[in-house]
């Protein structure tokens, strides 16, 4: 009977969560700038000036503001061949790790790489028009890159840009004019496509068929899982496969629950899938070992995403030593932070005092207070909950995950036919 009452005590004290910071904040501190330059690369895809300037320190009257203004003043000619420029600067990506990001104080750093199409090829190749042109930077798969750098500084309780390096030479094409027979204003689009739509591919990938490429790699990572999987579906009575756009760049991830032996199903790990644009193939980015089990209630997991992290709880022991683990990703799949909230039962203790609970980021403990602050910040934030096996009570300090959308797992068979359906 006390072991049940023990077992119904956790099980109502429920706690998934989240988190990206560590006991002083610096983790926390680094997802929130990585945030930020996530917007500032979206915004510089889009030629988005204004928006850019607004996620900057700078006043009017600074040389940054000014250097700023000088990269975005393009061509005489821009006005008739702006949708060559625009489509250059959609193939804009920038490649950085989040665990490089430097965060001392209220300053805070990154080095990135900025990824364009090979822009100075193509431009002095000669092309009729500029429709002919923007079809060339939207087929071609060359590159160009550019090692730059980005500044922060905290503004009240916002990260904003105080330095850019590099920008001038990044954004040189819009300098250049393109070697075009004639330059008269590229063909309308039709009334139904916005005319300030970057090229055909999804946002954020490099090539044109990367869509096409990433269904047909999931389809075989499905191919080559497929006992692990429906081993797992069949044994835990479950739809073990997600398919869904988590890091926004346009072409989905595939994960899914998969055991390493289908003949003795005892428990099953959790994979994601992403495509990789470079090597050509769906690679593993994230596992995460014993998510469910063949033991009391089967394991409780969830997994939920806001703008920039991924997180993903799950939990096991026993009853005296019963513990939820939570790791924290960014959307370059790095691990960022993990979690741990740990109920211990002292079977020889007062009823009343015979449960105590530690808080743990990474191995230092914490308060609860530090613990449940971040939980409740990013169950606030959160953009989706993507997988699940229990929903939050209301005691939970993530019970505002409720209230999310929350997106439905398929079945082996499920999933499969729906990529199919998405090839072309």
């Amino acid at each position: 009977m006390l072991r049940k009452t023990v077992a119904a005590f956790l099980a109502a004290s429920m706690m998934v969560g989240v988190a990206g910071c560590d006991a002083f904040g610096v983790r926390k501190e680094m997802g929130n700038v990585d945030g930020v330059i996530k917007d500032y690369g979206k915004a510089l895809s889009n030629l988005d000036e204004d928006k850019i300037l607004k996620m900057t320190v700078w006043e009017e009257t600074d040389k940054e503001y000014a250097d700023f203004k000088d990269c975005f003043t393009f061509d005489a000619n821009a006005e008739c061949i702006w949708d060559v420029y625009a489509t250059t600067a959609g193939t804009i990506t920038l490649d950085y790790k989040g665990a490089s990001i430097k965060v001392k104080g209220d300053k805070a750093s990154v080095d990135v790489t900025y990824v364009i199409v090979d822009w100075k090829t193509l431009y002095n190749e000669q092309y009729s028009g500029a429709d002919d042109l923007v079809k060339a930077i939207t087929d071609s798969m060359n590159v160009i890159t550019t090692e730059g750098s980005l500044e922060f500084e905290k503004d009240g309780n916002d990260w904003k840009i105080s330095k850019i390096t590099k920008l001038d030479e990044l954004l040189e094409f819009g300098k250049k004019s393109p070697n075009l027979t004639n330059k008269e204003m590229p063909t309308k689009p039709a009334d139904d496509t916005d005319s300030t739509d970057g090229p055909a591919f999804p946002t954020g990938t490099q090539f044109a068929d990367s869509y096409q490429k990433a269904i047909a790699a999931y389809l075989k990572v499905l191919d080559d899982n497929m006992a692990a999987i429906t081993a797992v579906q069949e044994t835990f009575r479950i739809d073990p496969v997600g398919i869904y756009d988590i890091d926004g760049n346009g072409i989905p991830e595939l994960y899914f629950l998969a055991c390493k032996d289908s003949s003795q199903v005892m428990n099953s790990s959790l994979f994601i899938y992403s495509y990789n644009e470079n090597a050509g193939e769906a690679l593993k980015q994230i596992e995460v070992p014993d998510i469910i089990y063949m033991a009391g209630s089967g394991g409780l997991f969830q997994m939920y995403a806001t703008s920039n992290r991924l997180i993903i709880t799950h939990a096991g022991g026993e009853d005296s030593d019963f513990k939820y683990w939570t790791e924290i990703y960014n959307f370059q799949w790095d691990l960022i932070a993990s979690y741990r909230r740990n109920y211990l039962y002292d079977y020889n203790a007062p009823e009343d005092q015979a449960t105590t609970v530690k808080y743990y980021e990474e191995e230092a403990e914490i308060t609860e207070e530090q613990y449940n602050k971040v939980f409740k910040e990013d169950a606030n934030n959160a953009v989706i909950v993507l997988a699940r096996n229990y929903t939050p009570s209301p005691s939970d300090v993530e019970y505002p995950l409720v209230s999310k959308p929350s997106f439905a797992m398929l079945s082996y068979e499920s999933a499969y036919t729906y990529l199919e359906s998405l090839r072309s």
